[in-house]
């Protein structure tokens, strides 16, 4: 029996930033090998393909970093201030500004049902986040569905879309945003 010879994460940790600077698409294989240093054999033997690299990525990033930003949203505080963290947390974290895993979507959702599905619950889980939270505070608690469907939106422009602005700019975004979204005359009815 032959020993594994590297660890799966460091491989993984050293996968995200390549992914997310290159694209899945334009990253090959022998790219992973030589940001790795394992061999081609040994990634295959470990995670069956380029494909299986990527999920496994996507899976790590989501328990390493996106877990701490959604934390956020269980601190206490107003939902606006909660909210300007928990966005400002993936503008401003330990990896590349944004999130990885709506890097990702964003290439490869249309193609792809595992990261399609992978995407939908990651999304699922943030919008039930923001729920819970919303549900705390006696002003937003009854529309709290409504308000957490619209700040999906704002979290799916902040993490792209700021990305090309200054700090400045982006936090005034988010700032504005949220300001907009939970002080707005209900009319969604």
């Amino acid at each position: 029996m032959r020993y594994k010879e590297f660890n799966r994460n460091s491989v993984l940790e050293k996968c995200i930033p390549l992914f997310w600077a290159t694209g899945f698409r334009a990253c090959a294989i022998s790219d992973i090998v030589e940001e790795t240093g394992v061999n081609r054999f040994s990634l295959y033997e470990e995670f069956d393909n380029k494909e299986g690299i990527l999920y496994a990525a996507l899976e790590l990033y989501k328990e390493r970093y996106a877990q701490a930003n959604f934390d956020v949203l269980k601190k206490e505080g107003t939902p606006h201030e909660i909210l300007f963290q928990f966005f400002n947390s993936f503008l401003n974290g330990k990896q590349q500004d944004g999130c990885f895993i709506m890097h990702v979507g964003t290439e490869l959702a249309d193609n792809d049902s595992k990261v399609q599905t992978f995407l939908k619950t990651y999304m699922d889980e943030i919008e039930q986040l923001f729920v819970q939270l919303l549900e705390k505070d006696s002003e937003t608690k009854a529309d709290s569905a409504f308000y957490a469907r619209n700040l999906i939106g704002l979290f799916c422009t902040s993490v792209s879309f700021c990305l090309i602005h200054p700090t400045e700019k982006r936090e005034r975004h988010i700032k504005n945003g949220i300001q907009v979204i939970l002080n707005k005359k209900l009319n969604h009815a």
